[in-house]
């Protein structure tokens, strides 16, 4: 796969408000919308790994920030298992 380059805070905004109209809508024929507000509620909590990784490993292995990492793992690990069980909404009547 090929390198996509990142987008702008502006058109990820964009991008995610708009899922969210067209998930509200039910006017999500082929699950896009679906799909990019998953990733990006699974690459926010991802994020909060690296980052709590990242200052675990920097500041010399800190109990509260061993916590800290040990927290946003399970956080995501909860978050995939709520979302492969979760039913699908039905939006409309």
């Amino acid at each position: 796969m090929a390198v996509i380059s990142k987008p702008s805070n502006t058109i990820y905004t964009e991008a995610l408000n708009y899922a969210e109209l067209l998930r509200e809508s039910d006017n999500d024929p082929h699950s896009l919308a679906h799909m990019i507000l998953y990733l990006a509620e699974r690459n926010r909590k991802l994020e909060h790994i690296a980052q709590s990784a990242k200052a675990y490993i920097q500041f010399g292995q800190d109990q509260q920030l061993h916590a800290n990492l040990v927290k946003a793992i399970e956080k995501f690990e909860d978050y995939e298992v709520e979302a492969e069980t979760m039913e699908e909404p039905r939006f409309g009547l």
